[in-house]
């Protein structure tokens, strides 16, 4: 393996191909995957899966008055989301089988998806070894509005375990209402909001934890992860995606207290 492209205490971050990495990874040595992969999804047909991430995802924002509005930033775009469903199924099921064997038996799977891929995730997931415990849902307010039909506000996590999960005494709702990254602090067109990664993490026993994600993009797994006092391992293939999660991890390191 490479050297880390980035390091400190609590986070190890590498600049590659998942895969690759992955295969690389010690066995047993994270008790959660926690990733928010391509989706290789927007749209109906193969010609709109083919469009251009910065413009299939940039979701939409919320006027005073409630209406919804498509923002007008840039956020940069990312490869290996043109996929169509049957080499998308394959491909989650190849990287998401390694995974495995590097999460310890009883560790967690939290694979995020939108509404057209969620039946090819949760397949490819339980393809790759993994048992399939549900869904989660993240609400995030505001979403494309279209007329006659339900507004698309929402995005869902599979959730798998490696076997039987560890226990936990926590009760968690599988539906987590928080907003999403506002364009001031956005780095990444699909970037999560830490509190949502933050809140995926509350099925386990208090302790510190191992996280890996091995699409970090911009970095928001590991930080929300560092923030609750786990250890990280994040891979990404685009030395832009890993200059912008090296410079949030650095700045973060003066004011990380580790959680007691």
């Amino acid at each position: 393996m490479s050297e880390p492209y980035y390091r400190d205490e609590f986070v190890t971050l590498y600049h590659g191909e998942a895969l690759s990495v992955l295969a690389s990874l010690p066995d047993a040595s994270a008790d959660v995957l926690l990733t928010d992969p391509p989706y290789s999804s927007g749209g109906m047909f193969r010609s709109d899966r083919a469009a251009d991430p910065a413009d299939k995802y940039r979701g939409w924002s919320q006027n005073p008055d409630g209406s919804s509005r498509k923002p007008t930033a840039s956020y940069g775009t990312f490869g290996g989301d043109s996929r169509d469903q049957r080499s998308f199924m394959g491909w989650v099921a190849a990287w998401s089988w390694q995974a495995l064997r590097v999460v310890v038996p009883g560790g967690h799977a939290f694979v995020f998806s939108d509404w057209r891929q969620v039946p090819a995730a949760t397949d490819a997931l339980q393809l790759g070894g993994w048992v399939w415990r549900g869904l989660n849902v993240w609400d995030k307010g505001v979403g494309r509005p279209m007329r006659g039909r339900f507004r698309n506000h929402l995005e869902f996590v599979a959730w798998g375990t490696s076997g039987a999960p560890v226990a936990s005494d926590a009760y968690p709702s599988a539906l987590i209402p928080v907003p999403t990254v506002s364009s001031s602090d956005r780095e990444h067109v699909t970037q999560k909001p830490t509190d949502l990664l933050a809140a995926l993490l509350a099925v386990f026993p208090p302790g510190e934890l191992r996280v890996l994600d091995p699409f970090m993009g911009s970095g928001s797994s590991l930080v929300a992860a560092r923030s609750l006092g786990h250890r990280c391992v994040g891979v990404e293939v685009d030395e832009r995606y890993c200059e912008i999660a090296a410079k949030r991890l650095a700045q973060g390191v003066l004011n990380f207290a580790p959680s007691p």
